[in-house]
């Protein structure tokens, strides 16, 4: 038996024995060579490690995800990963709740490497597997890498959000590339009572929506405790960052509004309400720790608009500061209370119907209690 064989077998009785991987999974990631797909990686100093060393090899076959791509920026200066090959235990959960079977023909969003395509060709069958990316070298070279095992799964080259209408319907889709909402072009692709495995998230929280859909327009389905922290869906192969433009940070510091706060400062650091804020205020960027001046506090803002808001604690109550165009530190405020008075719900308790004309509510416990309700972008 061949050394990678050796880590392959280990890895899955590892999957195996933690619950994670489910019988139907276990002979395709078992006969499946990861690091003919991945056969080197970057690691956390951002070296190039080959999979022809037996430390590389071992590696690659541990459950970790691996930094396979990064791609400079258009204006120089610095380069982003635009590429990964997922950790193995993530997929292995992400296909157990697909719920395939046989003859089910799925949607992958984001070939990357190909080795989740080839997962999904052992289990199903080449004609069944559709998988797109934005990055036409990444589809080339994971087209080389499927063929070279044997498999020829349809490949193509796009915007993921738009899906591939060609080889439609589905009766799954699978994205390995993290979204906001649902696209429209997913419900419209999917058969009815397909379903949708997906990572939604924001900029502070990730978790894996599982949503069927339920009716001709429109996918139901609650939010599971499981982060994906995808790369985002990007929208140019020419632009590492999810937009394909850069965020704004034309902060206007005049004129602001002071208040008071109760919100223990400790409450930001709670994945939970990070979660339940993202839903609540679209475009909410990462939270940073340090203050524009220097000062101790939380600073929070929209990427979308550059409202802002400074958190400063206090001895009895925080200090706070906001501007910008829209108000935002009201909507902050109002779902830390909505969260109180829904006692603390967990990540489990939400759930998403989103519609083929772009919207999308957000429901906590059942689909007839909305509490958030977003529109089509623009």
């Amino acid at each position: 038996m061949s050394m990678w064989q050796d880590h392959a077998n280990a890895l899955v009785a590892e999957l195996t024995r933690r619950g994670v991987l489910a019988p139907g999974w276990r002979e395709a990631f078992a006969a499946t060579p990861r690091h003919v797909f991945v056969p080197h990686f970057y690691d956390d100093d951002n070296e190039r490690v080959s999979a022809d060393t037996p430390e590389g090899l071992a590696a690659v076959y541990a459950d970790e995800s691996l930094v396979t791509q990064f791609a400079e920026h258009p204006g120089g200066g610095f380069c982003w990963p635009t590429s990964s090959s997922t950790r193995p235990s993530l997929m292995a959960q992400m296909l157990t709740l697909l719920d395939v079977d046989s003859g089910m023909r799925v949607l992958e969003i984001g070939t990357g490497t190909g080795f989740n395509a080839a997962l999904l060709c052992h289990r199903l069958g080449d004609a069944n597997v559709t998988s797109i990316d934005i990055d036409t070298m990444l589809v080339e070279t994971a087209r080389a890498r499927l063929a070279g095992l044997g498999h020829r799964p349809f490949l193509a080259t796009g915007d993921g959000a738009l899906g591939v209408p060609v080889r439609a319907p589905y009766s799954r889709i699978i994205a390995t590339a993290a979204v906001a909402t649902i696209p429209p072009a997913w419900i419209s692709q999917l058969v009815h009572g397909g379903r949708i495995v997906a990572d939604v998230r924001g900029e502070l929280a990730s978790a894996l929506l599982v949503a069927d859909k339920t009716t001709p327009s429109s996918v139901r389905g609650r939010f599971h405790d499981i982060p994906g922290h995808f790369m985002w869906l990007r929208s140019r192969a020419d632009h590492p960052l999810r937009d394909g433009t850069d965020p704004d940070t034309s902060f206007d510091f005049t004129q602001p509004t002071q208040t008071t706060s109760d919100i223990p400062t400790d409450a930001f650091d709670e994945r939970e309400l990070r979660f339940l804020l993202q839903l609540a205020v679209p475009g909410l960027g990462p939270i940073s720790k340090n203050l524009p001046d220097g000062g101790e506090g939380i600073f929070l803002h929209t990427e979308t608009d550059c409202s802002w808001v400074q958190y400063r604690p206090g001895t009895d109550k925080a200090t706070v500061t906001y501007g910008g165009p829209r108000a935002l530190w009201p909507a902050i405020e109002d779902a830390w209370q909505r969260w109180n008075r829904w006692q603390l719900p967990s990540i489990r308790r939400f759930g998403m119907t989103a519609y083929d004309d772009g919207r999308h509510h957000i429901w906590l416990d059942h689909d007839q209690s909305v509490i958030l309700t977003g529109e089509p972008v623009a």
